[in-house]
């Protein structure tokens, strides 16, 4: 092991579901925030003030490489797909939801997200036995410290330091009762009814809590010719397929849910499932980048990724238009919405034989093409 190292390049900081409810690759992925959690996180065990544990967990993994054979007996614990298949892949052991067992240590990522990361500390007290070792890290500019003085105010005193523009905090499971607040970080990182935008989600979730303005101009544009197949690409929980299907009773046949991050695709399901009358709903847990049914679809509606961190990152969007491209069938259209200054238009011609602009407000713009 590289004394450090980053885990041969291959721990990193998982980018929360704000973010995975669009699907995109498992590479590319690494931002330079990402690297630094998971460089900080391994410093301890690098340095020796950690023994490696034989058997664990890690809640919310990203890889992009091979981590060291004295990680590979842990349990990676992630629903985001990409992360999945990577981790599939590289042969180590993966589920989306931590599995019961015996554990001697719970490596947990932050995100940022105070509500999720406060759940996941919680879910890993909770997974480990008396005098089990828990290792948190999380980036100094999205609230790391003050996660610390919650878990010090819930904990007692933790061992901690600084390294690369992160920090890491651990300690040791101790006897006695549970905390009483792991019951509210529990109920504040919880899938519930949001009371604000009508429809079920949970923290962490791409807008989980209001209805972000580029996806609203694009529901305004289906009710009219949309019918037949649709599929609905980073489809988050529900949202414009709930709208779409508000819209047009009756004239869509069958909806395709394609999303990334599997807590937000079930809570999809709860959103959209009873409105379907007679439309046939399929819900695909997929990296929409990896590909999709060639010809399938006659509509694909999408609001893409732009973003990888902080840094605008126009090929994500432009993954999204060719594949929506290969699943529609000739004559098919694609609604998707973006930001007005982002360059789509050229990508869009490439792949498409006729574009126009059908609406534009607030900084957004929504595009149709036609095949």
């Amino acid at each position: 092991m590289m004394a450090g190292g980053c885990w041969g390049m291959a721990l990193c900081y998982t980018l929360s579901r704000a973010r995975s409810r669009h699907s995109t690759p498992a590479s590319g992925w690494v931002t330079r925030s990402a690297m630094s959690i998971a460089k900080t996180l391994h410093h301890p065990f690098a340095a020796g003030m950690l023994p490696l544990p034989v058997s664990g967990f890690i809640l919310n993994v990203q890889a992009d490489a091979e981590l060291p054979p004295g990680l590979r007996a842990l349990t990676c614990v992630t629903g985001f797909k990409p992360a999945h298949d990577a981790l599939t892949a590289a042969g180590f052991r993966v589920a989306q939801t931590l599995p019961d067992g015996e554990y001697q240590a719970g490596l947990c990522l932050m995100t940022k997200h105070k509500a999720e990361s406060l759940a996941s500390i919680a879910q890993a007290w909770d997974a480990l036995p008396v005098g089990g070792l828990l290792v948190c890290s999380g980036d100094n500019d999205t609230g790391v410290t003050s996660l610390m003085k919650a878990v010090k105010d819930a904990f007692g005193e933790v061992e901690s330091l600084s390294k690369y523009h992160a920090r890491v905090f651990w300690w040791r499971k101790g006897a006695g009762e549970a905390p009483a607040v792991l019951a509210d970080w529990r109920a504040g990182g919880a899938v519930r009814p949001v009371a604000a935008t009508g429809f079920t989600a949970g923290p962490g979730m791409h807008g989980w809590n209001k209805i972000d303005i580029g996806s609203r101009l694009l529901a305004a544009q289906f009710p009219g010719a949309i019918r037949g197949r649709v599929a609905d690409l980073g489809a988050g929980w529900g949202y414009l397929s709930a709208e779409l299907l508000r819209a047009a009773p009756g004239r869509v046949t069958g909806l395709d849910l394609y999303e990334a991050d599997a807590a937000s695709l079930a809570a999809a399901a709860v959103n959209v499932a009873p409105l379907a009358g007679g439309t046939v709903l399929k819900y695909h847990w997929a990296d929409v980048t990896a590909g999709l049914p060639r010809g399938r679809f006659d509509w694909v509606i999408t609001n893409p990724p732009f973003h990888t961190g902080k840094a605008t990152d126009v090929t994500l969007g432009s993954q999204f238009i060719t594949r929506a491209a290969e699943a529609l069938g000739s004559g098919g259209t694609m609604l998707l919405v973006a930001n007005k200054h982002l360059p789509y238009e050229a990508v869009v011609d490439k792949h498409f034989k006729s574009r126009r602009t059908v609406a534009e407000a607030d900084g957004f713009k929504v595009i149709e093409g036609k095949r």
